[in-house]
């Protein structure tokens, strides 16, 4: 199963880097991320607590490096709820997709929307392709990324490679759902081995 869930990585991978690859010498506008994302500053969003709870049930606290999900809150105030955004640390460079509520741990976050016409999951696959990361310990979104040209064809074939790659995402996710299961099996059938 994990050899599986390896391969459905890589596939994505190798998918991304052709399919982009193909993007950049394909002729199609340029843009920079400015004229195609907003970004808003975090503030409104941060958790005031960070003891954070393991329920489920409770609003999400977020992390854009790969810690992720720090746990969960409380707090019935200052919700995300806009719908899909990109979650950016603005010192490393990390990055998630996000389309569910949630609240946030650091104001060194932005979060990008797309603006018309962009399909936002394209945008991120792009960042994803373009691997950015840096060392340094500064604030890069505004004076780095934002001027950066991106390479834009028509919506629907934003649309297309989103797809596409979202049903490579949501069977690597399935998978890894089947893995747990398998462990979880592993593990009830070893206690009961010797009762």
């Amino acid at each position: 199963q994990k050899k599986i869930i390896e391969g459905l990585k890589t596939l994505k991978i190798q998918s991304r880097n052709k399919l982009f690859t193909q993007i950049i010498k394909g002729g199609y506008e340029r843009f920079t991320v400015e004229e195609i994302l907003n970004y808003e500053q975090p503030t409104k969003y941060i958790v005031s607590s960070t003891d954070y709870s393991s329920d489920n049930s409770l609003i999400p606290v977020l992390t854009a490096n790969k810690a992720f999900l720090l746990g969960y809150t409380n707090e019935d105030w200052g919700i995300y709820d806009k719908g899909k955004c990109i979650v950016l640390d603005d010192f490393t460079m990390d990055l998630k997709y996000v389309d569910f509520p949630f609240k946030i741990k650091s104001s060194a976050i932005k979060l990008l929307t797309s603006k018309k016409n962009i399909d936002l999951k394209f945008v991120f696959e792009y960042f994803s392709f373009l691997n950015m990361s840096s060392n340094e310990h500064k604030r890069h979104y505004i004076s780095e990324i934002q001027p950066m040209f991106l390479n834009v064809p028509s919506e629907k074939i934003q649309k297309n490679i989103s797809n596409f790659l979202s049903k490579l995402d949501e069977k690597i996710n399935l998978e890894n759902e089947l893995l747990t299961q398998y462990e979880n099996q592993k593990k009830y059938l070893l206690q009961n081995l010797f009762v």
